[in-house]
């Protein structure tokens, strides 16, 4: 290597002892930089999989430096707590203050190294019932203090995989005695605008939910159900029903509200088709019905005489056409045979029961 001769002056104007410090600061500078260099030129292509630790997640993103410190490789340790724990020498994100307490290796619970969330512990080997010897609320999640009262094991209502959903097993629970514990403080209770009434909570809901709730009618009297369904105690009648003072079970069932049927006794009612409504006769919505052909009340012409037409009702059409009165087919039901001539005496065309309440139409 050829000097300039600025550095030919220069050092031709130093000492022998200036020259020899300057040649030892050279050949340390050049000791430190070689093998930091050299790991930078082999780290891109070394295979870090013969080693036996395979870099993965935020292992393959970081730098050799981190793990391998002061670039020295040899008996770096592969255990993570060494690495990841209050105090380490390394760069490595170290168990936090708040973590669970225990002595288990980091990948007993932290199953990948991408990321510390999602951490699973495996409850095998734990004894049945013995819960509360870490989840104490210091160890881990214990019971939160508006959890329901009880000295059960936390295994005996929750699963080792999460809290929620909680199932509680009532098959020792003796019947008609769930109010020792739902009483609104040990566990859910009835609340302010529940059904009025003494019963057991098991006569109407089942122990897998609240909802549905049944209760079974068969011991009560029929006729009497306004004794419950007054609309305080039970379910009432809306005030757009139907005005009358008839019970319930009159027109509705045990199972449902919907849907109404009422036995018509009175001898003037024909059973109509289903389309046929009750507000479709009973028009001012209660038990009284006007009738809108007085003249012929009690029969079929007494709500249909409007809709009667002649033209289909010939009676005969010798030597004129006579048509059938209102009057004559007011049954709709009955017979309206059309005869060869005024003396209506021969049937012509044998004409009955044309129309049936239950038809659906004319």
């Amino acid at each position: 290597m050829k000097l300039s001769a600025e550095w030919n002056h220069l050092l031709s104007g130093m000492s022998a002892r200036h020259l020899a410090a300057l040649a030892g600061l050279m050949l340390t500078l050049l000791m430190v930089a070689a093998p930091a260099a050299a790991a930078e030129r082999s780290s891109a292509n070394f295979n870090h999989l013969g080693t036996g630790f395979p870099l993965t997640g935020a292992h393959a993103q970081a730098d050799c430096q981190t793990c391998h410190a002061r670039g020295v490789f040899k008996g770096t340790a592969r255990q993570c707590q060494v690495c990841h724990a209050q105090g380490s020498r390394l760069a490595s994100t170290a168990k936090p203050n708040n973590h669970v307490q225990t002595t288990q290796p980091c990948d007993q619970c932290h199953t990948n190294t991408v990321t510390w969330s999602g951490a699973r512990f495996r409850h095998i080997g734990m004894v049945p019932g013995n819960c509360a010897s870490c989840h104490n609320g210091s160890t881990a999640t214990g019971k939160p203090a508006n959890h329901v009262q009880t000295t059960a094991a936390c295994d005996t209502c929750h699963r080792t995989t999460a809290w929620i959903p909680a199932t509680f097993s009532h098959a020792t629970v003796t019947p008609g005695s769930c109010a020792t514990c739902h009483n609104g403080s040990a566990a859910t209770g009835k609340p302010g605008n529940h059904v009025q009434t003494t019963a057991s909570c098991d006569v109407c809901h089942r122990t897998t939910a609240w909802i549905p709730a049944t209760f079974s009618h068969a011991t009560v009297t029929p006729g009497s159900c306004g004794t419950c369904h007054n609309g305080s105690t039970a379910t009432g009648k809306p005030g757009t029903h139907f005005v009358t003072t008839r019970s319930c079970d009159a027109c509705h069932t045990t199972t449902s509200w919907t849907t109404v049927r009422y036995t018509h006794t009175s001898p003037s009612f024909s059973t109509h088709n289903s389309g046929v409504t009750c507000r479709g006769c009973h028009a001012g919505n209660n038990e009284v019905i006007a009738w809108k052909f007085g003249a012929y009340s009690g029969s079929c012409a007494g709500c249909h005489a409007g809709d009667y037409k002649t033209g289909p009702h010939k009676k005969t059409t010798v030597p004129t056409t006579i048509s059938y009165t209102v009057a004559e087919l007011k049954n709709c039901a009955g017979s309206c045979h059309e005869y060869t001539d005024n003396t209506f005496t021969t049937i012509k065309k044998t004409r009955s029961g044309e129309h049936r309440s239950t038809g659906g139409g004319f």
